[in-house]
């Protein structure tokens, strides 16, 4: 928001005598000029910004808060929950849905939650993940909205803008697992013991449909949350980090 300037204070009259004023030179006159159309410019800008920083403030329920924060910690376990702080009622039941989502796993030692979200332009991207150690599983849910029609937006309509289908996208992660599998060996387990055929078995990747993955606008890109298992024999867990799980898909499409 821009500051509001009190001309009134700042204001100094100043008296002259016409006797002695001297004509302005044209240096002068292209300096003035330039100083009132970069004044000018600086107007709009605010303006704008203005008026930018208010829908985003009438898009809060809270004006208070920022757009997503944590409303709920578990004392038992390491829990976050997010809210989504919208007026809109339709978005609003996001946050039923997230409820809905957690509620089994709510303040279980060995399951942690937490979320992330970005905002990319007019996308807000919103990630709600689960991280099951009794049951050696991982879920991962997410929401994109367009802040400025106040919409959900579908996976079906961002994997078509990116231009992408769901051979590609399988495709782009099991080249990501491919570098994964490269720096485990000789770490967890040798080539011999464990070709990548079968470390994408482990994963249990090729049982997991793309409809499953959890898209995610970060900086104008669409990543995939992918729920694959990250537990084996060989202690794997260990090596897999919150990062591994979130796949870059495509850049952001040229404008």
């Amino acid at each position: 928001m821009f500051n509001r300037f009190n001309l009134d204070d700042q204001y100094k009259e100043v008296v002259t005598n016409n006797e002695n004023t001297r004509p302005i030179d044209k240096k002068t006159l292209r300096l003035m000029a330039g100083v009132t159309l970069l004044f000018i410019g600086l107007l709009v800008f605010l303006g704008i910004d203005y008026l930018l920083n208010n829908k985003r403030l009438t898009f809060r329920d809270d004006n208070s808060k920022p757009l997503v924060y944590t409303y709920y910690k578990s004392q038992k376990a390491d829990q976050e929950i997010p809210y989504f702080n919208v007026r809109n009622k339709d978005l609003n039941q996001i946050n039923k849905n997230i409820t809905d989502y957690v509620k089994p796993y709510l303040n279980k030692e060995k399951v942690k939650i937490s979320y992330d979200y970005d905002t990319s332009g007019i996308v807000l991207s919103l990630v709600v993940k689960i991280y099951d150690e009794e049951n050696y599983k991982v879920k991962f849910r997410s929401y994109n909205v367009n802040i400025e029609e106040e919409k959900l937006l579908s996976d079906e309509y961002l994997i078509n803008y990116y231009s992408l289908d769901s051979s590609q996208i399988k495709q782009k992660v099991k080249a990501k697992l491919k570098t994964y599998y490269d720096e485990e060996v000789g770490n967890y387990f040798s080539y011999d013991e464990v070709k990548f055929d079968n470390y994408l078995s482990m994963r249990l990747i090729d049982s997991i449909d793309t409809t499953d993955y959890a898209y995610y606008i970060k900086n104008g890109k669409l990543t995939a949350y992918v729920p694959f298992n990250p537990f084996s024999i060989y202690g794997e867990d260990r090596y897999f980090k919150d990062k591994h799980f979130n796949f870059v898909l495509e850049d952001a499409p040229a404008e």
